[in-house]
């Protein structure tokens, strides 16, 4: 199984269970997180992670490596905003994924990006009411 998708549960800012489900490719016994998490918690793209078969499903169990890449997670209050931002972060280095529904945005900020640009970007758009945001896996400091 090379590629494949790990179910990750969380709690939500209400206290009820989520679900997402993030591509993964195998490494060794455990498998490397591919996707960049859009809701789910305290996991980055490219950490390896274990994982249990269960009803047919790989599910999550717990990070066994982590990258050094952290993620911020991005809701927008306009769908206009995106663009811009799309355009900031791809331009210092980063990736992301965008649930365009939902007006969010997942961005994966490699452990050899700046973090403190990047932060003082989304807190002053923050300020500004284009967004809210939040660090769901900070590995830089």
């Amino acid at each position: 199984m090379s590629d494949c998708y790990i179910v990750f549960t969380f709690r939500d800012q209400y206290g009820d269970f989520q679900i997402e489900r993030l591509r993964a490719s195998q490494a060794g016994t455990c498998y490397q997180v591919e996707s960049i998490p859009q809701f789910t918690p305290s996991v980055s793209k490219g950490d390896i992670v274990s994982a249990v078969m269960e009803e047919d499903e790989l599910h999550f169990e717990m990070v066994m490596d982590a990258s050094g890449n952290s993620t911020i997670q991005v809701y927008f209050f306009d769908e206009t905003q995106m663009d811009p931002v799309f355009e900031y972060i791809t331009a210092r280095g980063c990736n992301w994924e965008a649930h365009p529904e939902k007006r969010l945005l997942a961005v994966n900020v490699p452990d050899s990006v700046q973090y403190a640009p990047l932060q003082l970007y989304f807190e002053k758009g923050e300020e500004e009411g284009k967004w809210t945001f939040k660090e769901s896996c900070l590995s830089h400091y």
